[in-house]
């Protein structure tokens, strides 16, 4: 829930949600938390009607550095925190 992160989390979850819009005009499509990961890791693509830029995948690396870790979509809870040690090891990049 936004309510239940810090400002610098809410940042990266709001981010996220905004590029699930751009892409399937939805607030947290299936699987997003997945899909920006891997452009973090592996560059830009296609996704959906969006494509992702390097721009983008700047935004999320600054942000997700900022609170030290990454959103995912629970739910019951919604928006939740994962720290950054414990997300790369559970989606290790290629």
């Amino acid at each position: 829930m936004l309510t239940s992160l810090t400002p610098q989390q809410r940042d990266l979850a709001v981010y996220m949600s905004e590029l699930s819009e751009q892409a399937f005009s939805a607030g947290w499509m299936d699987g997003l938390e997945l899909a920006l990961w891997r452009a973090v890791i592996s560059g830009p693509f296609r996704y959906g009607h969006l494509t992702l830029t390097i721009a983008h995948v700047e935004k999320l690396r600054a942000l997700s550095n900022a609170c030290g870790g990454w959103i995912t979509f629970h739910d019951t809870f919604e928006e939740s925190f994962v720290p950054l040690k414990q997300w790369a090891e559970q989606y290790p990049s290629e």
